[in-house]
């Protein structure tokens, strides 16, 4: 039997999430390394590379995780 105490629940999801970094650049003069697209780019890669190396061993009879849920 498991008792489910309600007090440690996550809050309800947020939709949207918006950051603005503006603060940060003027207060404490802080500058992002990476530019968005930079960043963009860089997922997208990753993403690709995942789905190649997915359906190569598929197609070598392997079964793979689902990592995309």
């Amino acid at each position: 039997m498991v008792k489910i105490d309600p007090t440690y629940y996550r809050p309800t999801e947020v939709d949207l999430l918006i950051g603005d970094a503006t603060k940060c650049k003027e207060k404490l003069k802080w500058k992002p390394k990476y530019a968005l697209a930079d960043l963009v780019d860089d997922m997208m890669t990753a993403d690709v590379k995942l789905f190649k190396k997915e359906k190569y061993l598929k197609e070598g009879g392997h079964e793979t995780l689902n990592y995309h849920e």
